[in-house]
């Protein structure tokens, strides 16, 4: 099996993409699911998380992309022991099946991928390429970085997915391996620079639809082959900071592109289209009067339910809040042009998948069901066995 990932690629780009050769073959080919309910909170790990352990956030633990407290440098959460739920290619190896993964988040340090090139970050003044070795298949990486380190371009898109592509293709012809998964961040990357609609996006499409054909003509016919979207993007026109209100109120500080702790520790994490608020040691009063002016503030859509706070894990926040279209919250701001991270009743917001293989009926087409019935559908067809609660 071959599983796709094409980053915050929305149903609602469907039709577009559809326009291309190779996702219009493969769709032809495919029984596809469109109007998929995703994952909350909507943002790139936890959502793959989900689809490799068939459990929500809440569950498997990995609740955001980087470490929350805003004083801190955000860094990647990569981590594979970080995950609190059995994986897909943990059960795989269990039932003897090898796995390869090529930039599929919170990867590394897998002791069960044998052949991972895995999404990882360094930290500042580290080498990229020592960290991504050491979190990987030392040998391999190496290898595949040398025979095509002239496609890379540091880590600017599309030529990262470009590379991504030609070490996937490779490990496909030359190790055969039972799972295969790989992560193209093409239109997240594009998107976010310059928008839903921009003239830019179609090369985003283009470089989806170019990888995608190289990956299945690698995979070969008999392959199994599911091509998922994670979340979908809000074109955004203004990027806020609620951090800056805590800042005002005199419980935070700022110094530079950092926040120093107040004497409550309380702090707003921004998620995109969502925020959560750490109430640290504030008082209950104190937290009633700030979360009442947040409510009072530009771009504020609704605090989140009760059931989002379970869904993404965020139980142990004071509550958390999210934005309106055309607004996002981020710490210290950024150029983002679309985001992600919002609540899933957020209109045209839903994700699609679409699967080829050996009893699918092609061209089938259904409305409806959850992201997680991926990791189902890929466990049902690998032989791995799954309850309600994920993999035996």
């Amino acid at each position: 099996m071959l599983i796709v990932s094409f980053d915050a690629v929305g149903d609602d780009e469907f039709e577009a993409l559809a326009r291309y050769p190779a996702f219009s073959a493969l769709s032809a080919q495919s029984a596809v699911f469109r109007g998929v309910t995703g994952v909350y909170l909507s943002n790139t790990y936890p959502v793959h998380v989900s689809v490799a352990t068939g459990a929500l956030p809440g569950i498997h633990g990995v609740t955001t992309n980087t470490e929350p407290f805003p004083a801190r440098q955000p860094y990647w959460l990569y981590r594979e022991d970080g995950i609190r739920a059995k994986t897909i290619w943990q059960a795989a190896a269990e039932g003897g099946v090898d796995t390869a993964a090529v930039f599929w988040p919170v990867t590394a340090y897998s002791k069960t991928i044998r052949y991972n090139v895995p999404e990882v970050a360094a930290r500042p003044g580290k080498s990229q390429l020592l960290t991504s070795l050491r979190a990987g298949s030392k040998g391999l990486q190496l290898k595949l970085f040398l025979r095509h380190r002239a496609l890379l371009e540091g880590l600017r898109q599309p030529a990262l997915d470009s590379f991504a592509t030609a070490c996937m293709a490779d490990i496909l012809r030359e190790y055969k391996p039972g799972l295969a998964m790989i992560h193209l961040t093409a239109y997240d990357s594009i998107c976010h620079d310059h928008g839903k609609g921009s003239d830019a996006i179609e090369t985003a499409f283009a470089s989806l639809d170019r990888n995608l054909a190289l990956l299945l003509e690698a995979a070969g016919e008999d392959r199994d082959v599911i091509v998922f979207s994670d979340h979908s993007q809000v074109n955004v026109h203004t990027v806020l900071d609620p951090n800056a209100a805590l800042v005002d109120a005199g419980l935070l500080e700022r110094e530079g592109e950092a926040y120093l702790p107040g004497e409550s520790g309380c702090f707003i994490e921004c998620c995109g289209g969502s925020a959560f608020f750490h109430q640290g040691g504030l008082s209950a009063r104190r937290m009633d009067e700030i979360r009442e002016e947040l409510s009072r503030g530009e771009g504020f859509r609704r605090f989140l339910t009760d059931g989002e706070m379970r869904e993404s894990g965020r139980e142990s926040e004071a509550f958390g809040f999210c934005a309106e279209a055309g607004y996002c919250y981020e710490a210290f701001g950024s150029g983002h042009k679309a985001n992600h991270g919002y609540p899933l009743d957020m209109p045209d917001y839903q994700v699609f998948f679409m699967i080829r293989g050996s009893g699918v009926e092609p061209g089938s087409a259904q409305w409806g069901g959850r992201l997680t019935d991926v990791t189902r559908l890929a466990a049902e067809r690998l032989g791995l066995g799954m309850d309600d609660t994920g993999f035996i």
